[in-house]
């Protein structure tokens, strides 16, 4: 068994150090870190040889002639990675030390997985605790205590949006078979591209155990969603939480509006990418999936609030607003 580390790099000078550190001091150790340094100007490249000059067998150094930006950057690591299961890796984060035994853990307990993530641990720049009750997991409202199991992950990412960070993933080699090349944009990154494939192919699994630090700083080119919303006592927050996770059903007015303004707004996040990646089969199935969801929470509205569902409608066919011919 051969474990590898794909590494994406720009300008990480300040934090580089810590997560390569992390990453060797595991208790499994990783065969292999395949390092893609995207244009780096600082001294990253630097500290990179150095730790090469010490691990020489262990680390692959790659300097792109241009810069790839995260997405192809991470394919192009992943691509080059040789080891029967792939690490992805942020240069600033700091992993557990356990992180790649106890996430091939969940391999072994699962033979039909093909990816495995697991939660984090927010700190801040000086590698300080953020938070005492807010993981990874809840920025992105993944909260998975709360959710019926199994849980369909690929629902949930329909429903809800991505919730796999690509810091956390760790994919076995046969995904690369399938994974390339990689259907992205701005608004959709390398992990929900990752996500969206292997949660509809019900080979994605989760460990609950926070097996690294995911920083939060100014200079970071991918975060996380805005935290500051989390609220325990945020009535209308808690209430949508709970629309989008299926343990309450709609009823009143208000409940339909969110819902179909959700599913209305993926849909033409979807449509957007369908048409910047013509009629790939997984964005054509999330684009067919927030219609279903779309037209049947506006055919429910349609029934039990029809004079409010009317003015709806009428304003919105005037605005030209949630058109979609169902």
């Amino acid at each position: 068994m051969k474990i590898s580390v794909a590494l994406c790099t720009f300008n990480g000078e300040k934090f580089l150090r810590k997560q390569l550190d992390s990453i060797l001091d595991q208790t499994l150790k990783v065969d292999e870190i395949v390092v893609c340094d995207d244009c780096s100007s600082d001294s990253t490249l630097t500290i990179l040889e150095d730790y090469k000059k010490n691990n020489p067998d262990v680390f692959q150094i790659y300097q792109n002639e241009i810069n790839l930006k995260s997405n192809k950057n991470f394919e192009k690591a992943i691509a080059l990675c040789s080891g029967d299961y792939i690490f992805l890796s942020d240069q600033d984060d700091i992993w557990k030390n356990d992180k790649v035994e106890k996430t091939l853990a969940v391999f072994n307990q699962n033979p039909k997985a093909e990816g495995v993530f697991s939660n984090a641990v927010l700190i801040n720049e000086e590698g300080n605790l953020i938070y005492e009750d807010i993981s990874l997991w809840d920025s992105f409202s993944f909260y998975e205590s709360k959710m019926n199991k199994p849980i369909d992950l690929f629902d949930f990412l329909i429903s809800n949006g991505n919730f796999l960070t690509g810091a956390t993933l760790c994919i076995k080699k046969e995904v690369k078979g399938f994974c390339f090349p990689f259907q992205t944009s701005k608004s959709f990154l390398h992990d929900e591209w990752l996500a969206s494939i292997l949660s509809k192919n019900k080979t994605l699994h989760y460990t609950t155990e926070k097996l690294h630090f995911y920083r939060l700083h100014d200079a970071q080119q991918l975060g996380i969603g805005d935290i500051k919303n989390l609220s325990d006592g945020n009535i209308k927050l808690i209430r949508e939480q709970e629309l989008v996770l299926k343990i309450k059903k709609p009823k009143s007015f208000k409940d339909y509006k969110f819902l179909t303004n959700r599913y209305f707004s993926r849909y033409e996040r979807y449509k957007s990418l369908n048409d910047q990646n013509t009629d790939t089969p997984i964005i054509l199935e999330l684009m067919n999936r927030v219609i279903e969801y779309y037209t049947k929470f506006d055919l429910e509205m349609k029934k039990k609030h029809p004079i409010r569902y009317f003015f709806r409608r009428r304003k919105d066919k005037k605005k030209g607003k949630r058109q979609i011919d169902i």
